[in-house]
């Protein structure tokens, strides 16, 4: 049992009920006539499953010493230097190992003592080698079953990239650990990413560290101020935890209980894992169970179609097939009519992406212009051939940075409203595959109820723009022209084409993001149209064939025709086991909603 985390019956409890939908699914698979692709996506869903624990908060509140004493281990770097905007994500494995991913799309092995030289400022000022993410694997108990823990950089530090990779992070929780300080008011950076992230209010957890600074009487006064203060950002009352990570971090690594126990830790455990098992697990299997019951529903129709055309005289038969082919057309009109509302909604979202592009081009190119006036006077007692190459890499790392910061939030946001569009146009799809079942439940006068279900997810793919870095005609001009002029005029000639360089240098970006969102979409499109449209073809053609094998065997022996009969009575009877273990399953799910 997980002593640390509290995790112990409960969390094998819904591993134990799993597998069983796994082996549930796994025979499903084995049965004719079943839809294969769900059945991967489904098994994909439950093999995949992880739990994100975003933990967020204010520089220097002592979020790496938390999940340092989380894991038990002084893994991650603890400090004063900030983190640069890079995230560090730790899963389990049986090996630890360290990997850093970089944004082109290469990762490298390292060790945790060289993690400072890729999420610090001091050892990747700016992010400017491009790391996208630090993964951590570690054989820690904690992290067994799916749990991640993501280290986010600080809000509200001086480094604004900060802050928006935290930000950005927030949608792919499952929880969220905010971490105060109990010798530090909460701040207003704190107040209002709070109102930013109301939504989440249910999701996060508020722990007030470094409570063993303060006398008992002070902690009472620190939690009354600190509930007041978010209590008014997000509109109700916060549940916050007094704890010192420092002293987690002391008891795991000396053995110390007693430490342990002092630092209230503990209990924080038991309450996030408590608050996982309702949320998290409670919905990934009602959400499988239920599109399993859903493709269990429509293969037994099909099975019971072939079925009654096993037994329905010639002449009835070919009326209803001819009746269903009629049908079928019907609803190949309706699905080439989806193909073209999604291509429509699809050129919106890319028109979307274009506008804001436009405004956030404008924006930037005026603002990168300004402030190469204000780095050339804060150096401007260089050398012209110093100046030039400190002025141009300023442009190139500040053109880089704004960059990598707004495709990421585009990225996620048009991810989002991409998953959406696919989401209203799989529920129609559904629909019209409910209506081809339907149709054909009445045309043989067979029970039908169809299983409402959401669709399973679609997103766009992840990608990666190479960015434009070869200034030919600048290192040209300032190794000629410049270098022969009087400074005084040749820096004013420097700072007028160092700008026209940033504004080149952001239209060039937002070009090549342009291409790259639209292609993105496009394939996207592309891709979700093919599988709706093999969704509703394999749902004719199974109804078709069970037609057609009933027909086909009509005409045939009427020994082979009753041994066909016994073989689909199988089919239905074993339908209807793995029905009746699947309800099973669902229904010893245990009542968390009492659960902290």
């Amino acid at each position: 049992m997980n002593k640390d985390t509290g995790i112990g019956s409960q969390q094998a409890f819904y591993n134990s009920h799993t597998k069983r939908l796994i082996v549930c699914l796994d025979a499903l698979a084995a049965i004719e006539g079943i839809d294969v692709d769900t059945y991967h996506m489904l098994t994909e869903k439950l093999a995949s499953h992880t739990f994100n624990i975003l933990v967020v908060g204010q520089f220097n509140r002592g979020k790496t010493t938390l999940i340092n004493a989380l894991i038990g281990e002084a893994i991650l770097p603890m400090g004063v230097i900030p983190l640069t905007s890079v995230v560090t994500i730790l899963s389990f494995s049986d090996t630890p190992a360290t990997k850093v991913c970089f944004q082109a799309g290469h990762c490298v092995e390292t060790t945790p003592e060289c993690l400072g030289d890729y999420v610090t400022e001091k050892g990747n000022p700016g992010n400017v080698k491009g790391v996208q993410e630090v993964v951590v694997s570690y054989p820690s108990p904690w992290l067994r079953d799916g749990v991640r823990l993501v280290d986010t950089p600080g809000i509200g530090s001086v480094y604004q990239h900060n802050t928006d990779v935290a930000y950005r992070y927030l949608p792919e929780a499952d929880a969220v650990i905010l971490l105060l300080s109990a010798d530090q008011p909460v701040s207003q950076a704190e107040c209002d990413f709070l109102r930013d992230v109301r939504q989440y209010a249910d999701r996060i957890f508020f722990l007030l560290n470094k409570a063993d600074h303060l006398t008992d009487d002070e902690l009472q006064d620190a939690l009354c101020f600190a509930s007041t203060a978010i209590a008014e950002a997000i509109g109700q009352e916060p549940f916050i935890l007094p704890a010192s990570a420092r002293l987690a971090l002391d008891g795991k690594l000396a053995g110390s209980q007693d430490l342990l126990d002092r630092s209230r830790l503990p209990s924080f455990f038991t309450a996030l894992n408590s608050f996982l098992l309702k949320d998290k697990w409670e919905v990934l299997v009602n959400s499988v169970t239920r599109n399993m019951q859903r493709l269990i529903s429509q293969a037994r129709l099909s099975v019971e179609v072939e079925l009654k055309s096993l037994a329905a005289p010639l002449e009835e038969l070919d009326a209803k097939i001819r009746a269903f082919d009629v049908k079928k057309r019907e609803v190949e009109v309706a699905r080439d009519e989806y193909g073209v509302l999604l291509t429509a909604e699809a050129k919106k979202l890319q028109l979307q992406v274009e506008e804001e592009l436009a405004f956030f081009k404008k924006e930037l190119q005026q603002r990168i212009s300004a402030a190469v006036e204000t780095v050339y006077s804060e150096n401007s007692t260089m050398s012209s051939r110093a100046l030039s190459a400190h002025l141009e890499q300023y442009v190139a790392t500040a053109v880089r940075r704004e960059f990598d910061i707004w495709r990421t939030a585009e990225d996620e946001k048009m991810a989002g409203e991409f998953e959406r569009l696919c989401t209203r146009f799989s529920a129609r799809i559904n629909e019209t595959v409910d209506e081809l079942f339907r149709f054909s439940a009445a045309l043989f006068a067979i029970p039908y109820v169809s299983v409402r279900a959401e669709p399973l997810q679609n997103s766009l793919s992840d990608f990666y723009y190479k960015f434009w870095s070869e200034p030919g005609s600048m290192k040209l001009f300032t190794s000629s022209l410049l270098l022969a002029l009087p400074k005084f005029i040749g820096d004013s000639v420097l700072v007028k084409k160092m700008q026209e360089y940033a504004v080149d240098c952001v239209e060039v970006q937002s070009g090549r993001l342009r291409h790259d969102f639209a292609q993105r979409i496009e394939k996207g499109v592309r891709s979700f149209n093919r599988e709706m449209m093999s969704k509703l073809e394999v749902t004719a053609s199974g109804i078709e064939s069970a037609m057609a094998k009933g027909a086909e065997q009509r005409q045939g022996d009427e020994h082979e025709a009753e041994m066909r009969s016994s073989a689909i009575r199988a089919r239905l009877g074993k339908l209807g086991e793995i029905s009746n273990e699947i309800a099973l399953t669902s229904g010893e799910l245990p009542d968390l909603n009492g659960v902290a």
